[in-house]
């Protein structure tokens, strides 16, 4: 599988970049500009804090799982189960603040802020919508779905653990979709240290209260943490928003 997995990412890297190249070409490309300093520098300062924000997460939820494994290997296979679904939930949240992310940074470039706020709300408003078909799909199909996701060999505690966390999560991805949304808003305004900040802010809480509390009281405390870690990181960036500055971070 890690063989697999490795062989495929660098395979796409490769055929990525001799796209990239070949559009390139068609524009003019010069080899021996390929970098430029002033062009490089503002990159750097949006890809950066994104990178150490990507591998604090990863890390982040290895410290989960290493919590969850005490639990016992049914009462992991089911919330590893719960994760995969999870994480296809949380595709279309993505999708909105990524989205958000450009239609905002093409705006500001484009001197007209105005239609970011417009954007942003019409953005919370799909975030609604999605999260509502979610949470309908989940809290009536939550069993089999979980099923599908551990096979013929889930085992009884493997299956509740898994419908656990989603009958319980389907409430709360309306939550991140909103943390999402603005969290898109303010990467697309180069507003990389509140972003940061928050996002790190997130997964700390999540870690937490996943060590401090889950081995005292249950595993549920592992999925408790997790709205109250996307809301703490929706607040800061919100709280970030409403003061405004992301519109000046370009002119700086």
């Amino acid at each position: 599988m890690a063989w697999a997995t490795l062989i495929a990412q660098s395979l796409s890297a490769v055929l990525s970049f001799f796209v990239l190249l070949a559009y390139l070409g068609k524009m003019g490309y010069r080899p021996d500009r390929a970098f430029e300093r002033r062009e490089v520098l503002p990159m750097l300062r949006i890809a950066l804090p994104s990178i150490l924000q990507q591998s604090a997460v990863s890390i982040g939820m290895l410290l989960v799982q290493s919590v969850v494994n005490r639990f016992g290997s049914e009462a992991l296979a089911g919330f590893s189960a719960a994760m995969r679904v999870e994480a296809l939930c949380v595709v279309p949240m993505t999708g909105i603040g990524n989205a958000l992310s450009s239609y905002t940074a093409q705006n500001i470039g484009a001197r007209k802020e105005a239609r970011v706020t417009e954007g942003y709300r019409a953005a919370n408003g799909l975030v609604l919508a999605g999260g509502a078909a979610i949470f309908l799909v989940l809290e009536l199909f939550h069993r089999p779905i979980i099923a599908l996701f551990l096979g013929s060999n889930g085992t009884e505690t493997a299956l509740d653990t898994g419908c656990g966390y989603l009958t319980f999560m389907g409430f709360f991805f309306c939550l991140i979709g909103f943390k999402m949304a603005v969290d898109g808003l303010l990467r697309g305004a180069g507003d990389m240290r509140m972003f940061t900040v928050a996002n790190l802010a997130n997964l700390g809480i999540r870690v937490a209260v996943a060590m401090a509390f889950a081995p005292r009281y249950g595993i549920a405390m592992v999925w408790y943490a997790v709205p109250l870690g996307w809301f703490v990181n929706w607040a800061i960036s919100y709280a970030q928003y409403r003061t405004g500055k992301w519109r000046q971070i370009y002119q700086e």
